[in-house]
């Protein structure tokens, strides 16, 4: 009889919409792909995501995690890998806690997107106490993918337009100090209009990944992003390599993306870009 590897599995606290390609519907095929089992544990469900469909429906999961911490314990369950994305109540952060700190093993890693603020300004039921609740998350996590204004709020700094290199160091350097010492900063704008950048911060180094900048955007890349990171930093425990992988897979399939001729609420069309990742 055959030895069968067993497939690696990754906890995945994030949220589910049912329509427009976000949250665990981007990550859970992405990191399938790649060759992990997923496990979603949904933060709340929603009908729709909420950028342009209208108020969507929306119930969130309450106590949902604990009850699935206290079973994944009992019948002994392994992660190789935790992903935590959006939270939107900060009485998860806690929950979220307690989940880590009883699943990460010495070679468990933890990815966390903070997703609260971009464009300069919180999103909406967000402000500083929810921020300052996520700092508590970063000291348990081995990388983490802000944008540039969920940086700038985490290390309690100001945002400013047009930052200057040590603007953005003093930046990492502050949130390198809460206990992450390796950060990705996404969707950096450049000097460049034509240009858009992703910062990876290393253990005190910083390095560039700068792709051009297309004209359509859509919701749900960040999602992708981190899904191709963390699927190629677990396979690979390269994180230079993880996040230029991401960056190229996310510039493709938002191109291939842009051939067609449909309104960019509903997302990116993943499934024909998928193959990229076998």
């Amino acid at each position: 009889m055959n030895n069968i590897k067993p497939i690696k599995k990754i906890a995945v606290i994030h949220d589910l919409c049912g329509v427009g390609k976000a949250a665990l519907t981007n990550v859970i095929p992405i990191l399938s792909v790649m060759g992990y089992e997923v496990c979603p544990i949904p933060t709340m469900l929603l009908s729709t995501h909420t950028g342009g469909f209208g108020k969507p429906s929306i119930i969130k999961t309450g106590s949902y995690l604990k009850e699935v911490t206290k079973h994944y314990k009992e019948i002994g369950l392994e992660f190789h890998g935790i992903l935590i994305g959006y939270l939107g109540d900060k009485s998860l952060i806690e929950d979220v806690l307690c989940f880590v700190k009883e699943f990460k093993k010495d070679n468990t890693k933890v990815i966390l997107d903070p997703i609260f603020a971009d464009n300069g300004k919180y999103y909406s039921n967000f402000d500083y106490n929810y921020m300052n609740s996520i700092r508590k998350l970063i000291e348990i996590s081995d990388v983490i993918t802000p944008n540039y204004t969920e940086a700038c709020y985490l290390s309690l700094e100001n945002y400013i337009d047009n930052p200057k290199d040590n603007d953005i160091k003093g930046i990492l350097d502050k949130i390198s100090n809460i206990g992450c010492r390796n950060i990705v900063i996404t969707s950096m704008v450049e000097n460049d209009i034509n240009k858009i950048s992703t910062l990876l911060y290393e253990d005190g180094s910083i390095e560039k990944f700068a792709t051009d900048k297309l004209e359509k955007s859509y919701p749900g890349t960040g999602d992708i992003f981190v899904s191709v990171l963390f699927g190629y930093l677990l396979k690979y425990e390269n994180l230079s390599m993880a996040t230029e992988k991401a960056v190229n897979f996310v510039f493709n399939v938002i191109k291939e993306s842009n051939k067609y001729d449909y309104e960019s609420k509903h997302g990116v069309l993943l499934e024909p870009s998928l193959k990229e990742l076998l």
